[in-house]
């Protein structure tokens, strides 16, 4: 899969590099030997560096400096992998070797300065400092339209939003905000947009309005992009007070459901300003967020929080072969039957990996082209 080094991939698997950088044994040792301070440069680095996949997502695909730059990025952090495995070893055995006092404990660890040449040998700094210091990218804004057909492996999700969105409590006078959370390019957005065209919701809700906010969350932006969607062909002005007068008296005891997609404002402030005119809507009135912030949820969730999960592996591989091959499976396609699995068990459950990679692969029949992957 050495071609494909998106987002999706590896944001999980820096994930994992940053709570490997978290584990108490990891500090206790670090602690120890005095390199706790190294350490939490290595966590503040990786969540840089998370960070600004954000910005790579989608973008590999028609800009070969951000493919180079994924590339390059995934072996950094294979590297960081076996960095942080060997300190995890050296911790265990540290354990293991108080437990025998009598054995001289110096002796038997490595010297721990070996973590800051390998760290300055990565140079990992420079990478997301150079990065991010670059214009940002900008992702195309996600729209509400969505071919059921061509999404698996959702059902049991979906019909739980829709339990969700559904149940009426006439005693809430709040408007119930339902976070679906998750990493990158796990399916969030598909989600939402399968529940927003649900032939159930539309009939139960008076209003809808669809907006991807992503890293930009400008309350007057947003509210504007409302009133657009519930009103396309009017034009307002750019001026919160007007915006949010217009949005109260349109919401005015109608009970609707808003999706704000892609959202990672964290300010309590900003996002209770932009919900000042929703508290006119009628009893039942739905809000879907969907974000990767964990922090996002504690400001904006007043319902349960949906934490989506991956996809099961022979969902994700009907995905991937139907973005490939244009078929269910490897009946039609044996040679590739078995080059395919392995790409697929890669993607780890993550959509958005086995759509990209199924599409670079889109009528590639040549099993030695698959191997590169």
């Amino acid at each position: 899969m050495a071609g494909f080094v998106g987002e999706a991939v590896l944001s999980g698997f820096i994930q994992k590099l940053v709570d490997m950088v978290a584990s108490p044994e990891l500090w206790k040792y670090a602690r120890e030997e005095q390199v706790d301070s190294e350490l939490n440069e290595w966590k503040k680095i990786l969540m840089k560096i998370y960070a600004v996949l954000h910005d790579a997502e989608d973008k590999q695909m028609t800009n070969p400096l951000v493919k180079m730059w994924l590339h390059d990025l995934r072996d950094l952090a294979y590297d960081v992998e076996d960095i942080l495995d060997e300190f995890a070893t050296q911790a265990l055995r540290r354990n293991l070797i108080v437990a025998q006092p009598n054995r001289p404990l110096r002796r038997s660890l490595p010297d721990c300065k070996i973590f800051q040449p390998k760290k300055k040998h990565l140079d990992l700094r420079d990478v997301s400092a150079g990065w991010s210091g670059r214009k940002r990218l900008r992702r195309l804004p996600s729209t509400s339209l969505v071919i059921e057909s061509r999404i698996y492996g959702r059902e049991t999700e979906k019909a739980a939003i829709l339990a969700m969105l559904l149940k009426d409590d006439p005693s809430d006078d709040e408007v119930c905000v339902i976070p679906i959370v998750g990493m990158g390019g796990i399916g969030k957005t598909t989600l939402a947009q399968l529940a927003f065209n649900d032939d159930k919701v539309k009939d139960h809700f008076d209003l809808r309005a669809w907006v991807c906010v992503s890293d930009d969350f400008d309350v007057l932006r947003v509210t504007k992009t409302i009133l657009q969607s519930l009103s396309p062909h009017t034009r307002y002005a750019n001026n919160l007070n007007l915006l949010q007068i217009e949005l109260r008296e349109k919401l005015y005891r109608k009970k609707f459901l808003l999706i704000l997609d892609d959202v990672w404002n964290e300010n309590f402030d900003e996002w209770d300003i932009l919900c000042m005119p929703m508290r006119a809507g009628a009893s039942g009135s739905k809000l879907i967020v969907t974000t990767r912030n964990k922090g996002v949820v504690s400001v904006t969730g007043t319902c349960s929080a949906y934490p989506l999960q991956e996809l099961s592996y022979d969902d994700c591989l009907s995905l991937f072969t139907r973005q490939a091959l244009g078929a269910r499976n490897f009946d039609a396609y044996p040679h590739l039957k078995e080059v395919g699995e392995e790409i697929v068990r890669r993607c780890k459950g993550l959509p958005l990996a086995a759509k990209a990679l199924g599409g670079m692969l889109r009528n590639q029949l040549n099993r030695r082209a698959w191997k590169i992957y």
